[in-house]
């Protein structure tokens, strides 16, 4: 009985592996695609992409939290970020050339989390626990590793 199933494993297994290839496949012509459109690092794109979003998540539950101060000032800083988001992504689609741009482009996004830190930095002045802590956390984390890209991008131009 053993014997009867061990060949369905196989092809199971077979199976699941030939998906797995092709959605590698399918990834890999993305890129091309991607980097065929002029974008200087497709990886960094989809960071920056991911933190604009997350930041316009972020900004969107501003209205349920009230008119405070406080989330007036988180509000304005999530609408500046992504704007300078916004301006980070047009430059990478345009194709950075130089070492010059992608350090642009880091300062840009030392900026941007430097709006969420200030976020965070408010609630804490007033000794309160920010609502946007966890969000923060992660747009800081992302932001980090869209440093972390546009400083190796720099490395190679």
């Amino acid at each position: 009985m053993a014997n009867k199933q061990q060949p369905s494993l196989t092809l199971a297994f077979v199976a699941a592996a030939l998906i797995l290839l092709a959605g590698q496949v399918t990834a890999r012509r993305e890129i091309i695609e991607i980097k065929g459109r002029g974008v200087t690092d497709p990886i960094l794109e989809a960071k920056l992409i991911d933190m604009l979003e997350e930041t316009e998540r972020t900004k969107d539950k501003v209205p349920v939290l009230g008119n405070s101060e406080m989330v007036k000032y988180c509000d304005n800083a999530y609408g500046m970020s992504i704007g300078n988001l916004k301006k980070a992504l047009g430059m990478l689609q345009r194709g950075i050339k130089s070492p010059q741009g992608f350090k642009e482009l880091e300062a840009i996004v030392l900026v941007v989390m430097k709006a969420y830190e200030e976020c965070d930095h408010v609630f804490a002045e007033n000794a309160k626990p920010s609502p946007f802590g966890i969000s923060n956390t992660k747009l800081k984390s992302l932001g980090t590793k869209c440093k972390q890209y546009a400083e190796e991008d720099a490395k190679q131009n």
